[in-house]
Protein backbone atom coordinates (compact mmCIF):
# COMPACT_ATOMS: atom_id res chain seq x y z
CA UNK A 1 0.00 0.00 0.00
CA UNK A 2 1.43 2.94 -1.30
CA UNK A 3 1.82 6.01 1.78
CA UNK A 4 -0.75 8.68 1.34
CA UNK A 5 -0.04 11.98 -0.45
CA UNK A 6 0.63 14.97 1.75
CA UNK A 7 -0.87 18.22 1.33
CA UNK A 8 1.68 20.58 -0.75
CA UNK A 9 2.28 22.83 2.30
CA UNK A 10 2.70 19.67 4.70
CA UNK A 11 6.72 20.56 5.26
CA UNK A 12 5.66 24.34 5.98
CA UNK A 13 2.89 23.02 8.53
CA UNK A 14 5.10 20.76 9.76
CA UNK A 15 7.90 23.35 10.83
CA UNK A 16 5.80 25.58 11.88
CA UNK A 17 4.46 23.09 14.70
CA UNK A 18 7.39 20.81 14.96
CA UNK A 19 7.35 20.99 18.67
CA UNK A 20 3.33 20.22 19.21
CA UNK A 21 3.66 17.53 16.94
CA UNK A 22 6.48 15.76 18.03
CA UNK A 23 4.84 15.88 21.58
CA UNK A 24 1.34 14.42 20.26
CA UNK A 25 3.51 11.77 18.34
CA UNK A 26 5.89 11.00 21.14
CA UNK A 27 3.22 11.28 24.35
CA UNK A 28 1.68 8.29 21.95
CA UNK A 29 4.23 6.18 21.73
CA UNK A 30 6.04 6.66 25.25
CA UNK A 31 2.41 5.76 26.54
CA UNK A 32 2.36 2.54 24.18
CA UNK A 33 5.64 1.53 25.35
CA UNK A 34 4.55 1.78 29.04
CA UNK A 35 1.54 0.16 28.33
CA UNK A 36 3.35 -3.04 26.53
CA UNK A 37 5.93 -3.16 29.71
CA UNK A 38 3.11 -3.39 31.94
CA UNK A 39 -0.11 -4.70 30.15
CA UNK A 40 1.29 -7.39 28.60
CA UNK A 41 4.27 -8.02 31.04
CA UNK A 42 7.43 -8.03 28.68
CA UNK A 43 10.40 -5.70 28.06
CA UNK A 44 10.38 -3.91 25.14
CA UNK A 45 12.83 -5.59 23.49
CA UNK A 46 10.69 -8.69 24.47
CA UNK A 47 7.94 -7.13 22.46
CA UNK A 48 9.82 -6.09 19.66
CA UNK A 49 10.79 -9.61 19.10
CA UNK A 50 6.38 -10.94 19.85
CA UNK A 51 5.91 -8.17 17.37
CA UNK A 52 8.26 -8.51 14.90
CA UNK A 53 7.13 -12.69 14.97
CA UNK A 54 3.52 -11.83 14.87
CA UNK A 55 3.27 -10.11 11.90
CA UNK A 56 6.08 -12.93 10.16
CA UNK A 57 3.45 -15.63 10.79
CA UNK A 58 0.95 -13.65 8.71
CA UNK A 59 2.39 -10.99 6.37
CA UNK A 60 2.51 -13.44 3.48
CA UNK A 61 -1.27 -13.95 4.12
CA UNK A 62 -1.94 -10.10 4.54
CA UNK A 63 -0.52 -8.04 1.65
CA UNK A 64 -1.04 -4.70 2.20
CA UNK A 65 -4.39 -3.07 1.56
CA UNK A 66 -6.30 -6.97 1.76
CA UNK A 67 -9.34 -6.50 2.24
CA UNK A 68 -10.96 -7.93 5.65
CA UNK A 69 -13.81 -10.08 3.73
CA UNK A 70 -10.78 -11.57 1.48
CA UNK A 71 -8.15 -12.37 4.02
CA UNK A 72 -9.99 -13.38 7.54
CA UNK A 73 -12.43 -15.55 8.67
CA UNK A 74 -16.25 -14.51 10.36
CA UNK A 75 -14.56 -14.38 13.34
CA UNK A 76 -11.79 -11.35 12.10
CA UNK A 77 -9.47 -13.58 12.73
CA UNK A 78 -6.91 -15.26 9.88
CA UNK A 79 -7.70 -18.95 9.47
CA UNK A 80 -5.35 -21.10 11.85
CA UNK A 81 -4.08 -22.68 8.43
CA UNK A 82 -2.87 -19.73 7.14
CA UNK A 83 -0.75 -19.00 10.00
CA UNK A 84 3.26 -19.51 8.94
CA UNK A 85 5.27 -19.92 11.54
CA UNK A 86 8.98 -18.15 11.03
CA UNK A 87 12.76 -19.64 11.44
CA UNK A 88 14.67 -18.58 14.22
CA UNK A 89 17.55 -17.47 11.69
CA UNK A 90 15.05 -15.46 9.75
CA UNK A 91 13.68 -13.77 12.80
CA UNK A 92 16.98 -12.90 14.01
CA UNK A 93 17.52 -11.52 10.71
CA UNK A 94 14.28 -9.63 10.25
CA UNK A 95 15.02 -8.08 13.55
CA UNK A 96 18.42 -7.39 13.41
CA UNK A 97 19.29 -8.50 16.74
CA UNK A 98 21.83 -11.67 17.46
CA UNK A 99 20.26 -15.32 17.22
CA UNK A 100 20.77 -15.77 21.00
CA UNK A 101 19.14 -13.00 22.22
CA UNK A 102 16.59 -13.75 19.80
CA UNK A 103 16.61 -17.55 21.11
CA UNK A 104 16.76 -16.48 24.69
CA UNK A 105 13.77 -13.93 24.33
CA UNK A 106 11.53 -16.64 22.58
CA UNK A 107 11.99 -19.12 25.10
CA UNK A 108 11.28 -16.38 27.64
CA UNK A 109 8.22 -15.81 25.64
CA UNK A 110 7.46 -19.31 25.35
CA UNK A 111 6.75 -19.23 29.20
CA UNK A 112 5.21 -17.18 29.66
CA UNK A 113 2.17 -18.93 26.98
CA UNK A 114 2.56 -15.66 24.49
CA UNK A 115 4.82 -17.68 21.69
CA UNK A 116 5.15 -21.45 20.68
CA UNK A 117 7.91 -23.94 18.57
CA UNK A 118 6.55 -26.15 16.12
CA UNK A 119 7.59 -29.69 15.84
CA UNK A 120 10.13 -28.65 13.03
CA UNK A 121 11.38 -25.79 15.30
CA UNK A 122 10.08 -22.98 13.66
CA UNK A 123 8.40 -20.57 15.97
CA UNK A 124 4.71 -18.62 16.04
CA UNK A 125 2.44 -16.39 18.16
CA UNK A 126 0.03 -18.47 20.03
CA UNK A 127 -3.24 -18.70 18.89
CA UNK A 128 -4.92 -18.00 22.38
CA UNK A 129 -2.99 -14.93 23.19
CA UNK A 130 -4.23 -13.70 19.92
CA UNK A 131 -7.77 -14.32 20.42
CA UNK A 132 -8.12 -12.72 23.89
CA UNK A 133 -5.71 -10.44 25.86
CA UNK A 134 -4.24 -9.77 22.60
CA UNK A 135 -7.65 -8.12 20.80
CA UNK A 136 -8.66 -5.93 24.08
CA UNK A 137 -4.64 -4.85 24.03
CA UNK A 138 -5.03 -4.05 19.99
CA UNK A 139 -8.48 -2.11 20.78
CA UNK A 140 -7.29 0.17 22.91
CA UNK A 141 -3.80 0.64 20.74
CA UNK A 142 -6.18 1.55 17.75
CA UNK A 143 -8.42 3.77 19.69
CA UNK A 144 -5.19 5.43 21.10
CA UNK A 145 -3.95 5.35 17.35
CA UNK A 146 -6.53 7.09 16.08
CA UNK A 147 -7.11 9.46 18.67
CA UNK A 148 -3.44 10.81 18.16
CA UNK A 149 -3.61 11.04 14.55
CA UNK A 150 -6.50 12.78 15.04
CA UNK A 151 -4.88 15.59 17.49
CA UNK A 152 -1.65 15.69 15.37
CA UNK A 153 -4.00 16.70 12.33
CA UNK A 154 -6.08 18.85 13.92
CA UNK A 155 -2.00 20.84 15.33
CA UNK A 156 -1.31 20.36 11.03
CA UNK A 157 -4.45 22.26 9.93
CA UNK A 158 -4.03 24.68 12.58
CA UNK A 159 -0.60 26.32 11.65
CA UNK A 160 -0.59 28.92 9.20
CA UNK A 161 0.06 27.63 5.38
Amino acid sequence: MARPALPDDFEQRFDQSFALVAFVANRFLVNQMRRVMVELGVDLECAFIYGTLGMLNVATEMPPGSAPSRVLDESGMLPENRIRPVRLSDLSQVAGLPRETIRRKLEKLRGLGKVERTADGAWQVCRIEADTAGRAFTRETVVRLLTASQEVNRVLDAALP
